[in-house]
């Protein structure tokens, strides 16, 4: 027991009682915890802004990516037209599907309202949607290889 009050009565070493009976004393500001406190926020707000700028360009890259994909299959397409123009064949398959030209002697027969030629035209008009931003576990990966390289 001797032992119990030589820690008591030391001084800065208070019990509960004497912590309860005696006003609070408020709080003292540590400048030491508050600098370091800043100069974690101020570095990280230099990390932040760079990280910020690699994945806004990297959502870019990708739609330009995604926009110079399509780019070419529509190259590709117009290159295979180009090709089937310069047959009379083709030519004539198209004239007679589009203008309703006919080879001379043909007896052509008009039916308006025939199912179908609605549904063609909508299914036609849509394109499929370009694919959404970079998930966040690829932005990470591909950070990390940049990082590493």
């Amino acid at each position: 027991m001797g032992r119990a009050s030589v820690i008591q009565d030391r001084p800065g070493l208070s019990s509960p009682s004497r912590r309860a009976e005696g006003p609070a004393a408020p709080p003292r500001l540590r400048l030491g915890r508050f600098a370091i406190l800043v100069l974690v926020l101020i570095g990280a707000s230099f990390y932040v802004s760079p990280l910020r700028d690699f994945f806004a360009q990297q959502d870019r890259h990708q739609t330009e990516a995604a926009t110079l994909q399509a780019a070419r299959a529509d190259h590709a397409a117009l290159e295979r037209e180009v090709e089937l123009l310069s047959t009379k064949s083709y030519v004539a398959q198209l004239a007679r599907a589009d203008s309703t030209l006919m080879p001379p002697d043909t007896m052509v027969f008009v039916v308006k309202g025939l199912p179908g030629k609605e549904e063609e035209s909508a299914t036609s008009a849509g394109r499929s949607p370009t694919e959404g931003s970079i998930a966040v576990l690829d932005r990470l990966e591909d950070l990390w290889r940049t990082l590493l390289r």
